[in-house]
């Protein structure tokens, strides 16, 4: 699924007129996704590459992060393509699929389908995947993501996600739901950009393993996150 999608970034950059390719690399003291630590609260470093073929509306590109799951040193793979049109000036609408695995024995694959609306500095997007993490477990999941410009270097972001768990609840767990939130305070000078920023999980009862998240059960539910970017 990983290489499908790439394949298709590849295959949209080679038909594309206007073809784009753009990547990072970055630094965090902490992977947090959606809200949960997928470094078991240690420092990660990423990569990453997209491919888009402004002409034709098509994208796709992949991640690859450090990450530890069960107590282990493992990089997580993330797969994505997708397509996207303007509805005018200020507005846009997108739909595609993602896909998520790690190495070592204990993958957890899953893919996800998602459709997204953009307005402004505005993305929302709502996902969906019948197994979330190789759970057997349906989930849906719900975010919108912003950023307000303070001056030419200097800019707010936030996110807000929502989580909901399908399947029976165990007698240990009360609630189906997960709040997430991140927000801080960025700083960019091309190709550099810092971030600042503040991570936490509002509202859920049960842990994130009980969620269908591969993580140990002591990984703190909030933290502070400082990242470094560098984009080409």
């Amino acid at each position: 699924m990983l290489r499908t999608l790439v394949a298709v970034g590849i295959a949209c950059v080679a038909v594309g007129a206007h073809a784009q390719v753009s990547g990072n690399a970055t630094l965090l003291s902490d992977y947090r996704f959606r809200g949960v630590s997928l470094s078991d609260d240690k420092p990660a470093a990423q990569a990453s590459i997209n491919f888009d073929a402004l002409s034709s509306g098509w994208y796709a590109g992949g991640m690859l992060s450090s990450a530890r799951v069960e107590q282990k040193d493992v990089a997580q793979l993330l797969g994505y393509g997708g397509y996207a049109q303007r509805l005018g000036a200020d507005f846009s609408w997108e739909a595609g699929l993602t896909y998520s695995r790690f190495t070592g024995h204990d993958a957890y694959p899953y893919a996800e389908a998602y459709g997204g609306l953009a307005w402004k500095r505005l993305v929302a997007r709502l996902y969906y995947t019948p197994d979330y993490f190789n759970s057997g477990v349906p989930a849906w999941y719900l975010d919108l993501d912003g950023s307000q410009p303070l001056s030419t270097h200097w800019y707010l972001f936030g996110h807000v996600g929502w989580l909901r768990r399908n399947g029976e609840l165990s007698t240990d767990h009360t609630t189906r739901y997960r709040t997430d939130l991140h927000a801080g305070l960025g700083f960019t000078l091309k190709p550099f950009d810092f971030q600042l920023g503040w991570s936490g999980v509002l509202g859920s009862h049960g842990s994130s393993y009980f969620f269908g998240y591969p993580v140990d059960e002591s990984v703190s539910r909030d933290a502070w996150i400082a990242s470094l970017s560098y984009a080409w």
